[in-house]
């Protein structure tokens, strides 16, 4: 498989950002209709997810989920296939590789441990991974979350691709990840410039288990998945991903001899191999009810919830920004500044967009990578499930 398709960093492997679309007439009128009641606005908004979902269908993904939470609770619409063979239905409630989801999961636990004075943002990498890293004491845990460390995404190696392609089911230990990327040259100075990289994810995972002298697993299920009750997330190894799972689907993509019109199942033939870069299986209930309660501060202290929100900055002759904050995309829609995440890996795609006070949170996943279905398509069912909510 080719490097664009078997990433899980974000839009096609290499990150991309989110180019966002003006949010459609109706979805507008749906959000601001006078004189509806509650009950009809309800059902003009359940006819508007369908719509969404059905849409994604026609497009070209096996299945489509569209779900919408709101102070009113949530609403999901599902269409399309869980599996083509046999043909069994997809549920609002069936889980997902959630990719580059997981970031701010990650970002998360991190930030808890800064608010508990058990590490800094400015601490060195070298602190907690000694010798790991070259150039370590140069590169601070606020440059990972970022992604301002300059340090190369292993997902662009191309011998690890090819190694990829060969033996999609190998799980590559986080520190087999690291020592691929370390062999490539950084991209610049720490601190200097931008860009996204799985590899400063890995490091943070590595880096939660250097200071809990637990697991990231188990991190994560003490101190997000159990607390919010996201009772359909987990941190599988492996090529496992549980009950209730979407298939996933891969199309053609160069280097991989797929057929055109042809998709393959991957769903147990693919290892992540992503760690804190893109491990989670999730669903759309629990991955709004995460969003939700994150952007509310039930999740990490108020000073880190601002970081998180806050683009990153950083020094050079020419300052730069990037609609990025440390761990969430920042992205900015018809009805306001959206935080969230895209996920993308071999036969998943996913898009979560929240409303800076958590009060609206969407999420669109699709059980399919294909260039047949353009990512254009699923930012705007992003967009206008959120606007329109």
């Amino acid at each position: 498989m080719h490097a664009t398709e078997l990433g899980h960093g974000g839009i096609r492997g290499r990150r991309r950002r989110v180019v966002l679309s003006a949010v459609t007439a109706a979805a507008l009128a749906l959000a601001g209709a006078p004189g509806a009641g509650s009950a009809g606005r309800a059902l003009e908004t359940q006819a508007s997810l369908d719509r969404l979902a059905s849409r994604l269908v026609q497009a070209g993904a096996p299945g489509a989920i569209v779900a919408v939470r709101t102070p009113g609770g949530v609403r999901r619409a599902a269409a399309g296939a869980a599996s083509l063979r046999p043909h069994v239905a997809l549920r609002p409630t069936d889980t997902f590789r959630i990719a580059s989801v997981t970031k701010p999961f990650v970002a998360a636990v991190v930030l808890q441990l800064a608010g508990e004075r058990r590490l800094r943002l400015s601490d060195p990498v070298e602190r907690w991974l000694p010798g790991q890293v070259p150039n370590g004491r140069a590169i601070t845990l606020r440059e990972l979350l970022g992604h301002t460390s300059g340090l190369f995404d292993y997902d662009d190696d191309d011998a690890w691709v090819k190694a990829r392609i060969g033996d999609p089911a190998r799980s590559w230990t986080a520190r087999e990840l690291v020592a691929v990327a370390t062999r490539n040259p950084p991209r610049f100075r720490p601190g200097s410039d931008w860009s996204y990289s799985n590899t400063n994810y890995v490091l943070l995972g590595l880096v939660v288990e250097a200071v809990t002298r637990h697991t990231l697993g188990d991190e994560l299920r003490a101190r997000i998945i159990r607390p919010l009750a996201l009772h359909s997330t987990s941190y599988p190894g492996g090529t496992a991903i549980g009950r209730r799972a979407a298939h996933g689907y891969q199309g053609r993509a160069p280097g991989l001899p797929i057929p055109v019109g042809r998709l393959v199942d991957v769903t147990t033939r693919v290892s992540p191999s992503a760690w804190g870069a893109g491990q989670l299986v999730s669903n759309a209930d629990d991955l709004t009810r995460f969003f939700a309660a994150l952007l509310r501060g039930r999740v990490v202290p108020t000073m880190e919830l601002r970081e998180m929100k806050t683009p990153v900055g950083g020094g050079g002759p020419v300052p730069f920004t990037a609609p990025y904050g440390l761990g969430l995309d920042i992205v900015h829609t018809s009805c306001g500044t959206a935080y969230g995440h895209v996920g993308d890996m071999p036969g998943y795609r996913n898009i979560v967009l929240a409303s800076g006070d958590g009060g609206r949170v969407a999420a669109v996943m699709v059980n399919v990578a294909s260039a047949r279905l353009r990512w254009s398509s699923i930012e705007d069912a992003a967009t206008t499930a959120l606007c329109g909510a």
